[in-house]
């Protein structure tokens, strides 16, 4: 099993609660896996490296790494491989162990957003691996066509993520991201946005490998910093308001029921080379899912402290929840829990 970043960390945990006790287990993951007993090859912090341009003063590194997990693969010829997101790192890994050891079965989760831009990924992701699966219903038919076997899974956050009914207490949250420089570009931006509203209980949740990291950043604003993981859950049923980074974080803070404004801003020199491949409107899971922008979005040069506290300002709280409630709906497949749904899929296959 391998996750290359934050996101595929909570998804391979969640897997490996349903995997445990019935085969072993190996590969590369972060710290929510490790809790579950897995081994890690190493810290994924190493390969959680986001954009075009930033990623190139660690190429030699991640070569290197993508070459030390497909060797330890090889070396260990399990029944499955499950590649989980981070599709940079995974995919040469998958094409390294299916030119060597084509007997073994490899499997992706969660989808390349082909429907979002570089579409003629699917005929290269059908050709490298023997099932996908996907978090959203609309995904399968993108590559199916291609002769993939793929299936709707679901999203394995709608097992841990849900809204309350206890009143809200006035918690902000600042979600910068899960990437160091997703933090360097937003933190700041964020702090200022929470200065500028006297926010009195300001919250940054972030992973116990970037604690210290965050930390560093935030020197005498006063803000909690939480790293445990049910602590965060219980912290998006409850916040007010959450400026949080575009990525996954915004559909967990959905469906807990959490207001909130997504920005992102990566280097000028990336955005552009970006920008003309993507077809779609949105850059927020929610927005892509509701087909419609409920939650504020603000790239680039609109990811400044004046324009966040505009959108603040003119939010409609309710009009969020209410559509938010349709999100759980949609990443919800019917046939089981996503989790369990997952392991059923491996264990056949492994059979």
């Amino acid at each position: 099993m391998i996750a290359g970043e934050a996101s595929g960390d909570f998804l391979g945990a969640a897997i490996l609660k349903r995997l445990n006790g019935f085969v072993d287990v190996c590969g590369v993951g972060g710290d929510l896996m490790m809790r579950q007993g897995f081994q890690s090859l190493f810290n994924i912090s190493e390969i959680s490296v986001g954009g075009i341009m930033e990623v190139i003063p660690h190429v030699l590194r991640i070569k290197r790494l993508i070459n030390m997990t497909a060797n330890d693969i090889i070396d260990q010829r399990p029944d499955v491989v499950l590649t989980i997101d981070s599709p940079g790192f995974c995919f040469r890994v998958a094409k390294k162990v299916r030119d060597i050891a084509p007997e073994i079965k490899l499997v992706h989760f969660v989808a390349p957003s082909v429907w979002a831009w570089r579409s003629k990924r699917a005929i290269a992701i059908a050709e490298l691996y023997d099932a996908l699966l996907t978090l959203f219903s609309f995904e399968p038919k993108y590559f199916e066509k291609y002769g993939l076997k793929t299936t709707f899974v679901g999203h394995p956050a709608v097992e841990v993520f849900s809204p309350t009914d206890k009143e809200k207490s006035e918690i902000l949250l600042l979600m910068p991201g899960s990437r160091i420089q997703e933090i360097k570009s937003h933190l700041p931006i964020f702090i200022d946005v929470a200065k500028s509203l006297g926010a009195k209980n300001v919250v940054i949740p972030t992973l116990p490998n970037l604690e210290g990291f965050v930390r560093s950043m935030t020197d005498e604003f006063k803000a909690d910093i939480v790293i445990d993981e049910t602590e965060k859950a219980e912290l998006y049923r409850m916040a007010k308001l959450a400026i949080v980074a575009s990525g996954t974080a915004t559909l967990q803070l959905a469906l807990s029921g959490c207001p909130m404004v997504v920005c992102y801003r990566i280097s000028k020199l990336t955005y552009s080379l970006v920008r003309p491949l993507v077809k779609i409107k949105f850059i927020s899971l929610v927005n892509i899912l509701l087909n419609e922008q409920i939650v504020p979005e603000l790239i680039q040069s609109d990811c400044e402290p004046k324009k966040i506290l505009e959108q603040i300002d003119g939010l409609d709280p309710e009009k969020q929840l209410s559509a938010f409630k349709k999100i759980g709906q949609l990443v919800q497949n019917q046939e089981a829990r996503p989790s369990v749904y997952i392991a059923d899929i491996l264990l056949k296959l492994g059979d």
